[in-house]
């Protein structure tokens, strides 16, 4: 068991119960992993390995193998898309890498393994390396593959010992491979998770984000959050760290619910923003309260810092003291082909080589407003409807989170048009103007 992360897992879960640029050849077979999924626009974008992300649409004809329809299907998903010559999936299929019988375990055993209701254990997370710091089950060690030779150094010297491997579920290759790696090495008492990290965020248990990667990445892009008292945080804190209580954000979550709004963080409308809690130990009750109101409110890449404050002192990393920051300062990290927040709003002052593009629906636009000036052609309806944009203009798609608008992208690009997206939560007022 790792033994350098504070508390034992066992009182931490005591305390709480992610084509090529030319497009894909018409009609053929696509592999790659769901970028995102709008049921809205009920399109798919599909990561393939080695070229340009794709986008696929679905409807009631769409078939479905290996699961029941689109509702069992989520980011991150290992998939076999058939398309049509228009680029509607026909056949989707969800890849699933199996385990040797008898080595399985549910999230019920994971638990109990934590908790050390089935004595000594290692458990290793088997995806690549740089996917373990920001976030990963409490209590593991990075094992990725890749490094055979590495993972086999960190297993335990007892080769009788209880080993247990995950990596990104039940479509992702590394537990498997995990696990062939270490039996045969002859260890004989190998476990996978098979659910892996999508099976232990759905049940919205607790996440540890590594200490040496956090220094690493102390900026604008993820927020760090100390939720320990007022006056003890302003002593001593993380560099870039707010203050809120887990008190503080349930005081939050009652005055949303009253004046009828979602709850969100200040500053932070962006569901998927990297969050990073911590208390004096991992396993603080306010922590993990505070975590579990953070995902509560939606916000699905929250994790606690892995051993809290005493470790993060102990092994000299960066602090500060005197008042923390006053609010939040999140930005969104560069994507490809995403335009900076302020510039899309100069670009609004001089549309005359653009053209806005508003890819939400029909009753999105009644219900939350319409952007002055913007042309407006649903996602789902983009394909068929290209030609009606103008092919001597730069296109600049945007829609209510920014999802839809980076598939959107994805479409115009492959039809060759010059084009970029908002990668934004949007607002608009009743004059037409927009607001991030």
């Amino acid at each position: 068991m790792n033994k350098t992360t504070g508390l034992s897992s066992s009182v931490f879960i005591l305390l709480f119960m992610s084509l090529v640029a030319t497009g894909p050849v018409m009609g053929e077979m696509l592999k790659g992993r769901i970028m995102y999924i709008s049921n809205k626009a009920s399109t798919i974008q599909v990561d393939v390995k080695g070229s340009d992300p794709v986008v696929v649409s679905f409807d009631a004809s769409t078939r479905y193998e290996g699961v029941s329809g689109i509702k069992e299907l989520s980011p991150q998903d290992l998939i076999k898309v058939e398309v049509s010559p228009e680029l509607r999936a026909t056949i989707i299929t969800k890849v699933v890498f199996g385990l040797p019988p008898g080595v399985e375990i549910d999230i019920r055993e994971m638990l109990a393994i934590l908790q050390q209701q089935r004595g000594p254990y290692l458990l290793g997370d088997a995806r690549p390396a740089k996917k373990f710091g920001p976030s990963h089950i409490p209590s593991a060690v990075s094992t990725a593959v890749s490094d055979a030779d590495g993972l086999l150094k960190k297993l335990p010297q007892d080769k009788g010992q209880l080993v247990v491997f995950y990596c990104g579920g039940p479509t992702c290759p590394f537990t498997q491979k995990a696990v062939k790696i270490a039996t045969d090495a002859g260890y004989t008492n190998v476990k996978g998770f098979q659910q892996g990290m999508p099976g232990w965020k759905k049940a919205k248990l607790p996440l540890h984000a590594s200490r040496d990667w956090l220094a690493g990445n102390l900026d604008p892009h993820h927020v760090v959050i100390d939720v320990r008292n007022p006056a003890v945080s302003a002593k001593s804190h993380l560099p870039g760290a707010v203050n809120l209580t887990d008190a503080k954000l349930s005081a939050m979550r009652e005055s949303f619910i009253a004046q009828q709004k979602v709850a969100r963080l200040p500053g932070v409308s962006d569901t998927r923003a990297p969050i990073i809690l911590y208390g004096d130990t991992q396993a603080d009750r306010g922590v993990l309260l505070a975590y579990k109101e953070l995902r509560s409110w939606g916000y699905s890449n929250v994790a606690v810092l892995e051993g809290g404050m005493k470790s993060w002192q102990a092994d000299g990393l960066p602090l500060d003291s005197g008042q923390l920051a006053a609010s939040i300062r999140y930005s969104k990290k560069p994507v490809k082909g995403a335009i900076e927040p302020q510039v899309f709003k100069d670009l609004l002052a001089e549309p005359a080589a653009i053209v806005f593009l508003d890819v939400r629906t029909d009753a999105e636009l009644i219900k939350q407003g319409a952007l002055k000036g913007a042309r407006h052609i649903p996602l789902d309806q983009l394909g068929a409807r290209i030609k009606e944009l103008p092919a001597d203009k730069e296109i600049i798609s945007f829609c209510e989170n920014g999802i839809r608008a980076e598939m959107a992208y994805q479409t115009l690009r492959k039809n060759g048009f010059k084009a970029r997206f908002l990668n934004e939560t949007t607002h608009f007022d009743a004059a037409g103007n927009i607001s991030f």
